[in-house]
């Protein structure tokens, strides 16, 4: 770990205040370039790392700025541009699996699983993820209560549901995990 734990989150603020809204420093922040399309796929590495993947929603600006511009492909920088399909800025499509619906492998090859959703101010959120071992799928909803989570994990395959520091055990088929706001 290059950066103690305690002040990674400081410095992923002033790092991210130069280019996204909402994300806001606290002191001086030096002069920087900002992060390209395929380097953000580190800075989401680095904000899930963190401990604020609830924040990831907020580092999609520019593809919801290339969907604005009606592009039907990513694209590989920000205007004068050309859809191109570029697969270093498609790392959203990762990042809803593993940041947003929390789903990652916990051993090789999916022999078990990690969920860790990080729904930030979405309040449904419905995927599902092909492994070898068959489809994950998982489904929340929020309410004013907390959160209804229903996951179904293939046949062979258990693991835990992490929320808010809470781990739940989870086993193979359909099961429902009511989990708390705070």
């Amino acid at each position: 770990m290059a950066v103690p734990h305690e002040q990674q989150k400081g410095i992923l603020n002033k790092i991210l205040s130069v280019s996204d809204p909402g994300f806001t420093a606290s002191g001086q922040v030096p002069e920087m370039t900002k992060a390209t399309y395929y380097f953000r796929f580190y800075l989401a590495r680095a904000l899930d790392h963190a401990g604020m993947g609830d924040r990831y929603l907020g580092l999609l600006n520019p593809w919801r700025e290339m969907v604005a511009l009606g592009l039907t492909t990513w694209a590989e920088q920000p205007e004068p541009t050309r859809s191109d399909s570029h697969a270093w800025s498609a790392h959203p499509n990762f990042d809803f699996l593993t940041i947003v619906a929390g789903i990652r492998p916990k051993a090789p090859g999916f022999a078990s699983v990690s969920i860790e959703p990080h729904l930030g101010s979405l309040r449904n959120v419905t995927a599902a993820l092909p492994t070898p071992k068959g489809v994950i799928e998982v489904q929340y909803a929020l309410d004013g209560s907390g959160v209804s989570a229903e996951i179904t994990l293939p046949g062979v395959i258990g693991g835990d549901l992490v929320w808010k520091g809470k781990t739940f055990t989870l086993h193979p088929g359909h099961q429902q995990v009511r989990l708390s706001s705070d």
